[in-house]
């Protein structure tokens, strides 16, 4: 059954490629939306903020708290939405094409970007969420029991929609052979692509911004057991594409061409 399977399934290789180049530029690419909503509303509010790859630097203080915190919290509602917007197209979708492996990326970063910044409300004023909290004056009480809706929150969905990781992986019936598709799949890339994306968010302007990239995707590996116990999906009887997608590793390829040119400053 193993031979077979390695016969008509991807090359192992081939797809922690794609998964890999799709997971990094979803990161990038999230990283880049939520920072143009904080960017916007400052623009909204007459100010002359400078959007950078990891950060938008703005004089804060000519502005009253209403302004700044409202700033503070638009890069993770934006987020937000992305995740609840391509989450829904995810779980209507019944395919498996790289396109569709890029979208999943993109529903549960963005969803990790939002929720991450919710768990961090307690422990950090420079975090938007925690900064808005100290704005607003919220008591500790209330942030602690923000971070834990956030935390499980957080869990329940990337345990609902990583299941949908179980699409690209074929009808081996062997659980072994699933596990192998799991690590290229998710596990390599998230290792792999936290590295990457540690090393894209250089230089930083506070130390959130390393811990950031280097630790946040991996709550998604709680999503572990869902995949394993997921049933055969209608598109594991297609075999996920057998060659390197163009169009990740371009997108991929835009992704840190913008987040290069952004460290020089925009606005």
């Amino acid at each position: 059954m193993a031979d077979k399977n390695r016969k008509t399934g991807p090359d192992l290789k081939i797809l922690f490629v794609n998964s890999l180049a799709g997971f990094v530029a979803a990161f990038l690419f999230t990283t880049f939306i939520h920072e143009s909503g904080h960017f916007i509303a400052y623009l909204l509010s007459g100010a002359h903020p400078v959007l950078y790859h990891n950060h938008v630097r703005v004089d804060e203080p000519e502005f009253g708290t209403a302004v700044r915190i409202i700033a503070a919290m638009a890069g993770p509602v934006i987020s937000l939405v992305q995740g609840i917007c391509l989450g829904l197209i995810v779980v209507r979708r019944r395919s498996n094409s790289p396109q569709d492996l890029l979208l999943l990326w993109l529903c549960l970063l963005g969803l990790v970007n939002f929720f991450g910044y919710l768990m961090l409300t307690p422990i950090s004023t420079v975090g938007d969420t925690g900064k808005a909290a100290a704005l607003i004056g919220l008591p500790v009480i209330y942030r602690i029991l923000i971070s834990i809706a956030g935390i499980a929150i957080l869990i329940l969905l990337v345990i609902r929609l990583g299941r949908y990781f179980s699409r690209f992986i074929p009808a081996v019936g062997d659980l072994r052979q699933k596990r192998r598709y799991i690590k290229v799949l998710v596990i390599y890339p998230i290792l792999a692509g936290s590295v990457i994306n540690v090393l894209l968010a250089l230089p930083v302007p506070v130390m959130l911004s390393v811990i950031y990239p280097a630790t946040s995707s991996f709550v998604i590996l709680s999503a572990y057991g869902s995949i394993i116990r997921t049933a055969d999906s209608p598109a594991a009887a297609s075999v996920p594409e057998l060659k390197i997608s163009r169009l990740l590793v371009l997108l991929l390829l835009a992704g840190i061409v913008v987040n290069r040119l952004l460290t020089l400053g925009l606005g």
